[in-house]
């Protein structure tokens, strides 16, 4: 059988199978059912490989072929075909199934039947009679587990689809308030009346999430006028957004309720009431809603009752400039108390028990082993044996408490720290390189894991060894006092070496900030080497900052070294004049006569053998110290590390207001900027107005400020003087993230997502394939999106390499139309689309009431807009239509003509 190139195939006969003998073909699961007909990638098979039929016990699934060329196929058939030809295809089949990714984290999730790598027929089933029906078994699990899959798609799309379905009633009843006048104050009072109710849920629920995150009351209330166009989830997000608490959708997983997951909102019961979920203990919860204020426990029968989705709450960091303390006192709120108090108590008996081996010896010197009491000496060792025991099951329940400790750090403050980074402003990534900032934020994992590991353990040690160091003292203060003097003399030494290392670390994160940032700047443009044959440059370039850290890292590694050998000999340097001052230093002119039960300093035999245990209990406490300094100051680099992101104020600060609905209206007053407080102006008194629904032209020779202007707009730079004023409303005293929801953008140099084209049109909203679909076609991708074989589902990778850059363009411009914005600004968002494709995405672009903004060189695209704003050396100079500005003969008509000519 012959396959053209981009032509499909079904395999729905149960008895055939298909061989490739020439070509290359893509292997899809897809639904039997075209009504409601979905389909995702499996593999790609080569010559000599086989298609084996889904054998779905429902019929429900089918495995679809798709040419990447011109293939020939062969179809055989099952029964006759021999067991020898067969069970190699069969076991290549399941080799590949394997390697899929979700079959792959359900083999790793314990799935034994889909976790023999590939080898699901071993050679016992190829050896028995019956291989064919081995292989319908085995391939009946995956298509089973497929059509689950396919049917959670169809869940998910029915839940966007009520939401949407919300939102349309929302309209119609807008449309009916319009028609019927006389009634449209009643319905406006029950839309009213619908939309404070939902926004003071949200807002009861926000506030009891902040309570459980101990992050404080703060002022979350928002005018509900101005969240009138959200639906549920935007309400509750921009509720979150304001109380500074971060949401991340997720699905509750069977047996959720049992395990320590945090705080959540959730939607409980059947009317799927919006509840918040508040750990109580690990492990355990209370369910509170608007209408049971005081909640309930939650338990299996209740958690049965919630919705499968849920949001995952992070508190952030406050919206100011923080110090290292409240860092740490964050780190400290977010952590189970109950395990703080576990560390300190177990710290405190674990320091206890090893005082009983000093008084153990003295007693088997001392009283045991002179009268031989064997009866005795069986009773102290099982008294040591249960001490052992005890300080092991003592360290490994403080051991658990710090494990918790350091996954709640992992969820909580990580999140934070990276949800201020995204909310710094522009200016503050100008500094920094992409792989300085992955650098630096990288710091925070090494404060992490000293802080909830062996620190928290060694700290707690050496605070409750003085049990030990009372002991010492009660047996003899003279022998306590040459320990002390020599510990000094160490620890002295100790941080004399490792004040030496701080300033290598220093350098050493220095170093390697430098070369983080230059190895992510060398592959992003690595093809570009290439196009020139500069690779060897790009490994010079390499080299010099590489042998930079290199040599930072050698350095420290020898202080550490000489540490490491100082530590060594320490316990038995202190042992050996230990043992000296104790025979012949601290011998007492009073006693001439050596008692020959005594030891030279007065003391008994016993007695010194039990100051000898002790001392090395409390040394080896202190031995443990010394990396604990090390550590202190390793930490000291990585917080400086740290320190721009935590003093950097973010942009969207707590006294920022929310922004109305915006209807388009732009008005910029006397605006100035610079780069800088000692910069010369790039902008100088730009003013100009723009009325709802306009469409607007900004042009100029390039360098002349447009899109700094753009920039301004968006708020991602300040300008030195002027406003600019959205509906009237100040943008220096609004929430920028409140305003620029309500555009949709496109800049010059925008990126698409790593993912498929659904997510990166749609993004978080609740929007359909329908309304993903409707994007597409306004931005002139649909035909293109149509082409591809898995559709809106295509996987675009890392840099949009797999599409052209007008792909890229108009999947951008998709997005930006696809939330239906009140305002529209394109930074030469179509500069790389042809003509054709131009004409479609402006006469969709004039069908829409919504503001535009353009900035465009090609000034033929910009014929039909309302007005055109022109700019020179950063100052506005001429305004008008396009044959106003050409009869004027100015800037704008050189331009024309240049482009032209």
């Amino acid at each position: 059988m012959e396959l053209q190139a981009g032509k499909r195939w079904r395999l729905k006969n149960a008895d055939e199978y298909l061989l490739v003998q020439q070509g290359m073909i893509e292997v899809y699961a897809v639904t039997a059912r075209q009504e409601s007909y979905r389909q995702e990638y499996l593999f790609s098979l080569k010559v000599g490989q086989a298609v084996f039929p889904a054998f779905d016990e429902f019929g429900e699934i089918d495995i679809l072929i798709y040419a990447l060329e011109d293939c020939q196929l062969q179809v055989e058939k099952l029964a006759n075909s021999s067991k020898e030809n067969l069970y190699p295809q069969m076991q290549e089949w399941f080799k590949q199934l394997s390697c899929i990714r979700w079959v792959k984290s359900l083999a790793d999730l314990g799935d034994n039947s889909l976790d023999q790598n590939g080898m699901m027929l071993d050679e016992d089933i190829a050896s028995c009679s019956d291989l064919l029906k081995c292989f319908e078994e085995k391939q009946r699990i995956f298509s089973m587990l497929q059509g689950i899959r396919f049917l959670s798609a169809d869940k998910r799309l029915e839940r966007r689809q009520a939401i949407i379905n919300q939102q349309k009633k929302r309209l119609v009843d807008d449309a009916i308030d319009n028609l019927l006048g006389e009634e449209e104050i009643f319905y406006e009072e029950r839309n009213t009346e619908q939309r404070t109710k939902n926004l003071e849920e949200a807002t009861f629920i926000i506030h009891l999430v902040q309570k459980s995150l101990r992050m404080g009351q703060s002022d979350i209330s928002i005018p509900s006028e101005r969240v009138k166009k959200l639906d549920s989830i935007g309400l509750i997000r921009r509720v979150a957004q304001k109380a500074n608490i971060q949401l991340r959708l997720i699905k509750l997983e069977r047996d959720w309720y049992a395990k320590d997951c945090g705080t959540m909102i959730g939607y409980y019961g059947e009317q799927k009431e919006m509840a918040a979920i508040l750990p109580q203990a690990p492990g355990t919860y209370r369910l509170i809603t608007r209408s049971m204020p005081e909640g309930i426990e939650l338990t299996a029968e209740e958690a049965n009752k919630l919705d499968m989705d849920a949001f995952l709450c992070y508190a952030g960091f406050p919206r100011r400039k923080l110090r290292l303390r409240d860092l740490f006192r964050f780190m400290f709120r977010q952590c189970w108390r109950v395990d703080y108090r576990i560390i300190v108590m177990v710290s405190f008996f674990a320091g206890i028990v090893p005082l009983i081996t000093p008084v153990i010896t003295e007693t088997v010197f001392q009283n045991i082993i002179p009268i031989m009491d064997r009866e005795g000496l069986v009773s102290v060792t099982q008294v040591l044996m249960v001490s052992s025991f005890t300080l092991a099951a003592l360290s490994m329940i403080r051991a658990v408490s710090v494990i918790r400790i350091g996954s709640r750090l992992d969820m909580s403050v990580e999140a934070a720290l990276w949800g201020r980074l995204l909310d710094m402003p522009e200016k503050f990534f100008r500094r920094f390189t992409t792989g300085e900032l992955a650098s630096r934020m990288r710091g925070f994992e090494s404060i992490k894991e000293v802080l909830s590991g062996t620190f928290v353990a060694t700290v707690f040690n050496t605070l409750f060894s003085f049990w030990s160091l009372l002991l010492m003292c009660w047996y003899s203060m003279k022998l306590t006092a040459v320990a002390v003097v020599i510990w000094l003399i160490w620890c002295v030494i100790t941080v004399a070496i490792y004040w030496r290392v701080l300033s290598y670390q220093r350098k050493l994160i220095s170093a390697t900030n430098a070369e983080a940032g230059l190895v992510q700047q060398i592959f992003a443009g690595l093809s570009k080497f290439r196009v020139h044959g500069a690779e060897e440059q790009a490994y010079n370039l390499w080299s010099k900052v590489f042998g930079e850290t290199w040599r930072w890292n050698l350095a420290l590694r020898w202080q550490n070294n000489y540490n490491s050998i100082i530590g060594a000999a320490q316990p038995f340097i202190l042992t050996m004049v230990l043992y000296y001052f104790a025979v012949y230093g601290l011998q007492d002119s009073s006693h001439a006569a050596v008692d020959t039960e005594k030891v030279i300093i007065g003391i008994g035999y016993a007695q010194f053998l039990a100051f000898e245990a002790a001392f090395t209990a409390f040394n080896a406490t202190l031995n443990s110290v010394i990396p604990l300094i090390g550590t202190f100051f390793s930490i000291q680099p990585h917080i400086e590390n740290l320190r721009p992101i935590l003093e950097e104020v973010p942009e969207n600060t707590t006294d920022k207001v929310e922004a109305d609905p915006l209807s388009g209206a732009i008005d910029v007053s006397h605006l100035s900027f610079a780069y800088g407080e000692d910069k010369n102006d790039v902008l100088h008194d730009i003013s100009f107005q723009i009325a709802a629904g306009e469409n607007v032209a900004i042009v100029g020779h390039s360098g002349c400020g447009k899109s700094t202007l753009v920039r301004l707009l968006l708020g991602f730079e300040k300008p030195r003087s002027g406003a600019i004023y959205y509906d009237g409303q100040s943008l220096a005293e609004l929430s920028l993230t409140s305003v620029r929801s309500q555009m949709g953008v496109v800049l010059q140099n925008g990126q698409l997502m790593s993912g498929d084209i659904f997510t990166n049109i749609v993004g978080q909203a609740a929007l359909t394939q329908d309304d993903a679909w409707a994007a597409a076609e306004a931005a002139g991708i649909a035909d293109d999106i149509r082409a591809m074989p898995m559709g809106m589902q295509t996987v675009i990778s890392e840099g949009s390499d797999n599409i052209s850059g007008g792909q890229r363009q108009r999947i951008m411009i998709a997005r930006a139309l696809a939330a239906k914005p009140a305002i529209l600004i394109f930074d030469e968002a179509t500069s790389a689309l042809d003509n054709r494709t131009q004409a479609i995405v402006t006469d969709s672009l004039n069908k829409l009431k919504t503001t535009r903004l353009v900035i465009a060189h090609r000034l033929s695209t910009i014929k039909e807009c309302d007005r055109i704003l022109v700019m020179d050396k950063g100052s506005l100079v001429e305004s008008g239509t396009y044959e106003e500005l050409v009869a004027k003969n100015g800037i704008f008509a050189q331009l024309v003509r240049r482009q032209v000519a």
